[in-house]
This record gives C-alpha cells, structure tokens and sequence, in this order.
C-alpha cells in the first residue's frame, strides 16, 4: 500500500513539474510574440518612409506610406467604402508557425468583388483611422498596432482555430475603389 502511494504520490508531482514546464513554455513564447511586434512597430516608427497618424479616440498611432495617391471623394466615419486589401503579419509566432510576412487575409482584383463596409462600424480602429484620412483612389500600407487591432485576445476563426494571435502587429494595403455614401 505505501507502495502505491508513493508511485501515485511522484506521478503526481512529475505532472505539476511537466505542466509547469509547459506553461512557463508558453509564457516564453506569448512573451517573444509581444516583444518581436513592439520591436516591428518601433522600426517603422522611426522610418523616415511612413507617417504617423494618431486615432481619433487617442488609443494609439498607425503608420502609413502613400502607394497612390487618389483624387476622389473624401471618406468620413459615417461613409460606405469599397476596398481592395491585403493583410499580413509583422513578427514571427513559433507556437502558430507564423512568419513575418505571411498573408492572413487578402480581397484583391481577381478574387472578386470589392469588399465594401461602413467605416465607423464594420472594421477595426487601425481601418477607421487610416479610411478616414483617406480619398478614393488612394492606396496605402499601413502599419497597425495591436491596440487598433484585434487587441490582446486571439481572434479565431469559423473552426475554432486562431488565425490572429493577440497583441499582433499586423500591416495592410489597403486600396479604396469607391466611396458608396
């Protein structure tokens, strides 16, 4: 009986050992994730290349280079947009198997219709403030913190699975084709 005792008694403690091993893993991990996308935003930042544009609600900055340079309409927080866009990451995941560069999310000119949202309601704030500086025919890249992002918390998506890890750095194109209302 003290035999089985103390195998059940170091098979526990062997288990809180391996758990705690994995969760400091983990910690590890989130914590380089979070550390490699300040380290990106900070680069663009101090390039000479993009602007920095500050939220209206004073939640953070974007960064923005001009592609094109539209002449249309003038976009406002209540307007309806037509875009064409390509969305990718600023830093690497390990544990996601993420590389800065990878495409999490694109609608360009042969996959279709534009995508066409209100910009006040439909998009994330890194969006709002970046359309709202905008005119149609403009076409910028812009540099989003998780702050104007997704935020702290993973997005996942319609199975479940994580398609954007929190406190992601995250960089779009982002074409305005038209200005619907």
């Amino acid at each position: 009986m003290k035999r089985i005792f103390t195998i059940l008694f170091l098979t526990a403690t062997l288990a809180a050992v391996f758990s705690s091993c994995k969760d400091d893993d983990d910690d590890k991990g989130a914590q380089a994730w979070m550390l490699a996308n300040q380290q990106a935003i900070n680069a663009i930042k101090s390039n000479p290349e993009y602007t920095e544009l500050p939220s209206p609600g004073n939640e953070g900055s974007i960064y923005y280079k001009v592609i094109t340079k539209g002449t249309g309409a003038k976009i406002y927080y209540t307007s309806t947009v037509s875009c064409y866009y390509k969305g990718w990451f600023a830093a690497d995941h390990t544990y996601y198997s993420i590389k800065n560069g990878d495409v999490f999310q694109k609608l360009l000119y042969g996959d279709g219709p534009a995508f066409t949202a209100v910009v006040g309601t439909d998009v994330i704030s890194g969006w709002k403030t970046a359309l709202e500086n905008m005119v149609e025919g403009d076409k910028w890249e812009i540099w989003v913190p998780y702050q104007l992002g997704y935020g702290s918390s993973d997005r996942t998506d319609s199975n479940g699975y994580v398609s954007i890890p929190g406190y992601a750095t995250l960089v779009f194109e982002i074409e305005v084709v038209k200005v619907v209302q």
